[in-house]
């Protein structure tokens, strides 16, 4: 048999095997563990009698001279497994504004970061957890007075105010529901995998909402209202996509390499 045929057929031959095999030696991490803790911090505060305290280790702000208080809390969240890569959502934890009305002479909430970090541990097939990764959310607060003058969207006598300042460094991607934040990716093996975090009630809340809190006129947030415990539920889902290895692509360089040497030889016999 011709030289150059002979090689041509090694190298068709042997990179699909080598192709299996680096294919065979990673697998996809289908369904995992993991642990979210959320704070918060740098929080300020208006002028004002009183202050805002923090409990529960930074996972409550509270203010107000009068009983009952208003607040924003955040609650931790844990499993073994059921984040299934590629599959749905799963619960962040809860945010939560106790919105009670207040005195006009007391200080309130002003602005707050609230960081949440998420600890991954693979559950099939099992690993060791990764390194924990955090993002934080820069927020301002607007303690509406309740004089009646509201903004168009409240339902209350009026409804308060959160926007998020920093939503160009968090990756936002906008769903059908409202609005994801993208995680930075990450590789193991052959696979990429990327976390989106979900606020429920996010939204753009127009400028008649946005001047009133102080942002710009395409801010996002939420508004809440008053005399009422607002909740606003956080989920999360993975995804993953299928990456070569360098291993892999250097076979097939080498194997495409092998059939272009075998054809300029053919060329230069013939």
């Amino acid at each position: 048999m011709n030289t150059a045929i002979k090689r041509t057929l090694l190298a068709s031959l042997v990179v699909p095997f080598a192709l299996g095999a680096q294919s065979a030696s990673a697998e996809l991490i289908t369904d995992w563990g993991y642990e979210v803790n959320s704070e918060f911090s740098n929080w300020t505060q208006t002028g004002g009698d009183g202050g805002v305290t923090a409990s529960d280790s930074n996972r409550t702000l509270s203010w107000g001279v009068s009983d009952p208080q208003s607040s924003v809390s955040i609650t931790d969240v844990s499993a073994g497994s059921g984040l299934m890569t590629n599959g749905g959502y799963v619960t962040g934890g809860t945010f939560t504004h106790t919105n009670n009305v207040l005195p006009a002479r007391g200080a309130a909430l002003e602005s707050f970061d609230l960081t949440s970090t998420l600890t991954l541990t693979p559950a099939n097939p099992a690993g060791d957890p990764l390194a924990p990764e955090s993002r934080t959310f820069a927020s301002f607060f607007n303690e509406t007075l309740n004089n009646g003058n509201c903004i168009t969207a409240s339902i209350s006598n009026c409804d308060d105010i959160f926007t998020i300042d920093n939503i160009d460094d968090l990756g936002l991607v906008e769903t059908d529901d409202g609005f994801e934040f993208a995680s930075p990716s990450f590789t193991i093996d052959d696979y990429t995998y990327t976390v989106f975090l979900e606020l429920a009630g996010l939204a753009y809340l127009g400028e008649e909402a946005c001047t009133e809190a102080g942002a710009s006129a395409t801010c996002i947030g939420l508004i809440t209202q008053e005399g009422a415990v607002n909740d606003f539920e956080t989920r999360f889902r993975i995804t993953a996509t299928e990456v070569p290895e360098p291993g892999t692509l250097a076979l097939l360089g080498l194997g495409l390499a092998g059939l272009g040497l075998s054809r300029r030889k053919k060329a230069a016999q013939a």
